[in-house]
């Protein structure tokens, strides 16, 4: 080897080390196989350590992300943010991130595999979150992308109106086409332009984090039935199996007429069950469980398990049923401009039962009777 290269590698070898030394976010194990040339590896990591630390800033000013794509992508990078910390432990430093897995792909990208993990004080190992990320060679360093787009690059499509489906598998047309009809009359009851937009079906919300890169986040341990509606990129992810999702798509109208600031989500939730579900169920059939309920409780006080937050059946709380059964009542006498007044009087729960009053005369000493009377209809 003549002095030259060895001086080259030399520097490339200390640049490893500075920038993986003790002040370093990565962490790599000696297991892990790196890109065998030296300026792709020095240019790939460093690179990598720099948006470790412009993901906790801005990443709309880096320059291993381009600002379109960061915009495009905002919830999955926004999901990146802070995850070191922990509050639990009172650490803002708590999870380390260590680099599991760097693969060449055919076009001569990276598909870079991380995970941030934690030590509590009696050596239990937590996982917090394992992500992707695609890292693309440019000019002297490396760009990196949200792999939502590679993931779902082989689904089909159907256009519907204002929605564009996407499913990687099958489309029930019935359902969709519903779908479609009810996103068009529920923004002409809010007195809104019907929103256009891209419904990725997938099966779960796990399935939702995979196909943006996330294969594991803690704090999405467990669950199943639930999406995300990027509103400003006119994307929706639903984790519900199906080719709709009616009830996440009221709460965006809702978003888009006011601000949450006088959202009321009692009366939000309510209006919801009643109209569409919830936790896939529907709205005939948790109005048969509040029956159920007061049959097997004849003598429990509903305003009392209302305040009280109880599970009418896992995982529905009975409060938004009966609120559900409230607007109800107050559409079909009132009609849908005094449940926007009941959905936008602010985001106290007590502000619920005060314009409840204003608007029906129901109180809390009144609300069982209302509501059982209610339920015989």
């Amino acid at each position: 080897m003549n002095v030259k290269k060895l001086v080259v590698l030399t520097i490339f070898s200390l640049n490893i080390f500075i920038v993986f030394g003790q002040n370093s976010k990565l962490k790599i194990t000696p297991q892990i196989k790196l890109p065998f040339d030296s300026l792709v590896k020095t240019r790939l990591l460093q690179s990598l350590e720099m948006f470790l630390i412009d993901k906790n800033l801005d990443l709309n000013k880096s320059k291993v992300v381009e600002t379109n794509h960061y915009k495009q992508n905002i919830d999955f990078f926004e999901l990146l943010k802070n995850i070191e910390k922990s509050k639990k432990y009172n650490d803002t430093l708590f999870f380390k991130c260590y680099l599991k897995n760097v693969v060449l792909q055919p076009n001569k990208d990276y598909k870079i595999d991380l995970s941030y993990y934690g030590i509590a004080p009696n050596n239990e190992v937590i996982n917090r979150l394992n992500f992707s990320l695609i890292a693309r060679p440019f000019e002297d360093l490396f760009k990196f992308y949200c792999p939502f787009e590679e993931n779902t690059k082989n689904w089909k499509s159907k256009k519907i109106g204002n929605i564009e489906f996407f499913y990687e598998n099958n489309i029930d047309l019935d359902i969709a086409e519903d779908f479609e009809k009810y996103n068009s009359s529920i923004a002409k009851k809010f007195n809104l332009t019907p929103i256009q937009f891209k419904f990725y079906k997938c099966k779960d919300i796990q399935e939702v984090y995979k196909i943006l890169g996330v294969d594991y986040d803690i704090s999405r341990n467990g669950e199943m039935r639930s999406g995300s509606f990027d509103i400003s990129n006119k994307v929706f992810l639903a984790g519900t199996n199906t080719d709709q999702y009616k009830h996440d798509l009221t709460h965006t109208y809702v978003g888009l007429k006011y601000p949450d600031s006088l959202r009321n989500w009692t009366a939000e939730e309510g209006y919801n069950i009643y109209t569409t579900d919830f936790w896939g169920e529907s709205s005939e059939q948790i109005f048969k469980y509040l029956r159920d309920f007061i049959t097997s409780n004849p003598d429990s006080s509903l305003i009392k398990a209302f305040e009280k937050d109880i599970y009418l059946k896992y995982p529905i709380p009975i409060k938004y049923p009966l609120a559900a059964i409230l607007v109800r009542k107050v559409e079909r006498e009132l009609g849908f401009p005094k449940v926007l007044e009941l959905i936008s009087c602010g985001e106290k729960e007590e502000l619920f039962f005060v314009k409840l009053e204003q608007l029906t005369g129901i109180t809390k000493r009144t609300f069982d009777q209302v509501i059982k009377e209610e339920l015989k209809r």
